[in-house]
């Protein structure tokens, strides 16, 4: 199951207030089409669970994971990455995170 790490938790929660989103809402974790149509993952900020949603609590945060990847990221995690531009959510897999 994908897990979340303290830092992406807080990023999630800094963002979620920066957006005014209610407390209420979780975190999907989607694949979305991106200017080329190569799909992507994407986050987004849902009042609930699509149908067929993989659906876990992290630090207070519930997370949505789409069906179709569920099992591709079973064993990843949602982290924090440090980048000139600020930090950036990132997926890497779960013997890597910087926090459990």
């Amino acid at each position: 199951m994908l897990q979340v790490t303290e830092s992406a938790v807080s990023a999630l929660n800094e963002a979620r207030a920066a957006q005014e989103v209610p407390d209420s809402h979780g975190v999907r974790v989607f694949a979305q089409a991106d200017e080329s149509g190569q799909a992507a993952l994407a986050l987004a900020f849902a009042e609930e669970p699509a149908e067929g949603d993989e659906i876990t609590e992290q630090s207070g945060t519930e997370i949505y994971v789409a069906p179709e990847l569920a099992e591709p990221l079973s064993e990843s995690k949602l982290d924090v990455e440090d980048t000139p531009e600020g930090a950036q959510l990132t997926i890497v897999p779960q013997e890597d995170a910087t926090e459990a």
